[in-house]
Parts: C-alpha cells; structure tokens; sequence
C-alpha cells in the first residue's frame, strides 16, 4: 500500500470523490448522509482531516463545503471540539424555516400564512395517507387518537398526541418531503395553539373534545381508503380549529 493511501473503512458511508466541483459534491454527500439518517442530530463529524482522507480530496475543499452547511444552520462548529450535525437538522427545520416561516408566530400575517400553508399540505396528506398507508402507519395514526382520548384532561400531553397524529398521517403518504414541510409547519402551529389556548383555559376542554371527534373522522377515511374523505375531513378540521382559536384571541 502506498504511504499516502487511507486505510479501507469497512462499510464507510463516506464515498471517495471523483467530480470536478469537488466541494458541492461533497455537500451533496453530506446532506444524503443526515437526510437518510446515516449522520444523525447531534453526531459529531470525523476530524477535517479524516474527511480529507474519506472524501479522497484537499483540505480546501473540505472547508469550502463545510461552510455553507454551517451557514445554512445543517452543521455546527464547535472551537476545540469538532464539526456536528446541528440538533434540528436531520429534517432541515432551521433552513427551511428561515426561507419559509420568516416572523414570530405573534404575528397576525404570519399566523394566517401558517394556516393557508398547512391546509395546503396536510389536507393533501390525509389524501394520500388514504392511499398508502400501510398497516403498520394505521396503527401508528389509531395511537395517537387514543393518545388524544386518554388524555383529555392533559392539554400538553393532549397536544403531544395532537401533533404526532398530524406526523403520522404525514409520514403514512410516503412523501419525505411532504413529511419534513409538514414537519415544520406543525412545530410553528403548536406553538401558536399553545398562545390561543393560555388566554382561554376555559375553553380547552371543549375544544379538545371538538378536536378528538374531527381526528377520529380523518383517521377512518384513511383507515377505509377514501382519499377524497380524508381530505375533506382534514379540511373541517383545520377551518373548524382555526375558526374557534381566532375566537379565542378576540
């Protein structure tokens, strides 16, 4: 073996580079790597110069494509401790958020294009999930909604089931990137949710229980396989929340 020659990695994720614009390359290697979970939120990157020896490129071109990962909020840079994968960014929230949800969720715009958006996409969602789910995405979906009804009385914990049956049906339509659009826009709703229902506790178990029948009739049309049902049902569910949260902050 010749002096300069890394050592073979057994079953190394990290592909020797062999295209001109070395640098992109290597960025679009690296956001494959977090995209499908091999790098995960948190991971600490190998040292630059590991990366040099991986990749089978310079050390200029290792920095020129860490940069704009790091930029973009995908990477962190820690002085003295590494490169790693930022916490948020195995489904791209931080940059995805900036170009898409620019505002606080105070905001009256921002609130109601957060609505517009999510209707857009998550009544398309319970379409498709109808569609495609797959036995093991209906039972995730049928947990939460007894999530939500074993815990009526909890509006964080019923909230947490709340969300997570949204992710599901997201995830049951086999769309990636449907799931990580989605997956961000729920994060921005939960919290206004959360700033409707503080100036009303009043109100929060009516609506919970309101909420719980709408989600039980979303998971049926998908449970029977009518796209156009369960995009309906969705629709009702997001005009009727929507409608009874901006009652509340009046």
């Amino acid at each position: 073996m010749a002096e300069n020659t890394p050592p073979a990695v057994t079953n190394d994720p990290f592909r020797q580079i062999r295209r001109a614009t070395v640098s992109d390359a290597i960025v679009d290697q690296l956001r494959g790597l977090i995209t499908d979970g091999t790098l995960k939120p948190g991971d600490r990157l190998p040292s630059e110069r590991e990366l040099c020896k991986r990749f089978d490129v310079g050390r200029t071109s290792v920095r020129e494509a860490l940069k704009p990962l790091i930029t973009m909020g995908i990477l962190v840079g820690r002085g003295g401790s590494g490169t790693f994968v930022a916490a948020e960014s195995g489904q791209y929230q931080k940059p995805l958020r900036w170009g898409l949800l620019g505002g606080m969720p105070g905001d009256l715009q921002n609130q109601d294009d957060l609505v517009e958006t999510r209707h857009m996409l998550e009544t398309n969602a319970a379409h498709w999930a109808a569609l495609r789910a797959t036995a093991e995405n209906l039972a995730a979906i049928e947990a939460t909604v007894q999530g939500m009804a074993e815990y009526l009385d909890d509006p964080a914990k019923f909230q947490e089931f709340d969300a997570n049956f949204h992710f599901e049906i997201a995830r049951a339509a086999q769309n990636k990137m449907l799931y990580r659009l989605i997956n961000v826009i729920r994060g921005q709703i939960q919290t206004w949710i959360g700033e409707r229902l503080a100036l009303s506790p009043d109100r929060a178990d009516i609506l919970s229980r309101t909420s719980l029948e709408q989600h039980r009739e979303i998971f049926a049309a998908i449970r029977s396989g009518d796209g156009d049902a369960a995009r309906r049902a969705m629709d009702n569910h997001i005009q009727t929340a929507t409608a009874d949260l901006k009652k509340i902050a009046k």
